[in-house]
């Protein structure tokens, strides 16, 4: 018996999140000042490792803010969606 075919899209070979950061800062001309960082604990341990990357890299200031959001799906939403009101002044 076939194993069923994998019907998700893949991303394109060499594809790499760092791609998608440099172009989203300009490649360094415009940093990013402010991160969340939201998901289970190792996902939150992988992409700790990325910010040092991102950071060595030109992609984070220095003294960029970050934050960590992390329990159940439906705190973490709730989280999320604080922070990024909060981060665009729409807060009330």
């Amino acid at each position: 018996m076939a194993a069923p075919e994998n019907a998700a899209p893949v991303m394109p070979s060499g594809e790499h999140a760092g791609m998608h950061i440099a172009a989203m800062t300009h490649f360094g001309r415009a940093p990013f000042m402010e991160v969340a960082l939201v998901g289970g604990h190792l996902y939150l341990d992988v992409m700790r490792a990325f910010v040092t990357l991102f950071r060595d890299g030109g992609y984070l200031t220095a003294n960029a803010s970050i934050i960590e959001i992390n329990g159940p799906i439906g705190v973490m939403r709730q989280d999320l969606r604080r922070w990024l009101l909060a981060t665009s002044g729409e807060a009330g």
